[in-house]
């Protein structure tokens, strides 16, 4: 059934769980991850970023995963992950995605608070959810250097002026491939946690330790971004595949989609909404 994030985060918080969210851009991804959450009885944040939308544009993504998400036994909320244009972003709602992030982390404070305070009044009239990030959790690219740790004391403030529904917050994570091993601050959460209800948000989930997931469920994250780790599962699987079996698309493609589910699987089963549905 397709739902908002709000809908999925509220009762992630209330009953103290945290919840995937999956950049699914392709068929296989898509059916994958949506097969590991009807089989673990989890609900699941789906859809695409602006970054990635060279692969599948925005109305075509909006079509088939939110057809995937209706038909779905479990909730499934269809999401826009980083836009960084308003543009995109209104499309994207126009479009049927039920929550959106608009990502101006790396604007200055006044300037971010006024682009999500619009975009989340736009949103709200359509039925959406809003993402916005505090902070700046960095991507794995040589340019971009600036990580900026969320500042605890700018959380209440800037969830109240924007009214975001989710806020993403930057605690030691990063984007792709971790080049050494992360070391979160868990006492900067607990301090964004005790600062605002807003349902709170993990970029850079792949590449974190089980343990790392279990601290910040513990702590007060209640979303977490994977992307990496599953298709990087999935392009191991069709590689595999291919020297070892068959070339021939249609076969591959079925492997490629068990990979997604398993790689899936893993993480809704550390994350804790296993049964949540």
């Amino acid at each position: 059934m397709l739902v908002t994030m709000r809908e999925i985060l509220d009762d992630a918080k209330k009953r103290r769980y945290g919840v995937g969210m999956f950049n699914t851009f392709n068929i296989e991804m898509a059916l994958g991850v949506l097969s590991a959450a009807e089989e673990m009885k989890a609900p699941v944040i789906i859809g695409t970023a602006e970054a990635l939308l060279d692969c599948c544009d925005l109305e075509l993504a909006a079509q088939f995963i939110g057809f995937l998400a209706k038909r779905s036994t479990v909730p499934v909320a269809l999401h826009l992950d980083h836009g960084f244009t308003d543009e995109v972003v209104r499309r994207a709602i126009d479009s049927g995605f039920t929550s959106v992030m608009l990502d101006c982390s790396e604007a200055p404070y006044e300037e971010n608070v006024q682009r999500l305070k619009a975009m989340s009044e736009y949103a709200h009239k359509k039925g959406a959810s809003v993402e916005g990030e505090l902070g700046h959790v960095v991507f794995d690219t040589a340019e971009d250097t600036g990580y900026v740790y969320t500042k605890p004391e700018q959380a209440r403030d800037f969830v109240e002026r924007t009214n975001v529904d989710a806020l993403a917050i930057a605690i030691g994570t990063a984007h792709g491939v971790y080049k050494e091993k992360p070391v979160l601050d868990l006492e900067r959460l607990r301090r964004i946690r005790a600062a605002t209800d807003a349902g709170l948000v993990l970029h850079g989930g792949s590449g974190l330790s089980d343990d790392d997931f279990r601290n910040v469920v513990r702590d007060g994250i209640q979303k977490i971004n994977i992307y990496t780790d599953v298709s990087f599962a999935m392009t191991r699987a069709a590689r595999d595949y291919v020297e070892k079996h068959s070339p021939k698309a249609e076969e591959v493609s079925p492997a490629m989609r068990e990979a997604a589910k398993r790689a899936a699987i893993a993480k809704l089963e550390l994350f804790g909404c296993a049964g949540k549905a």
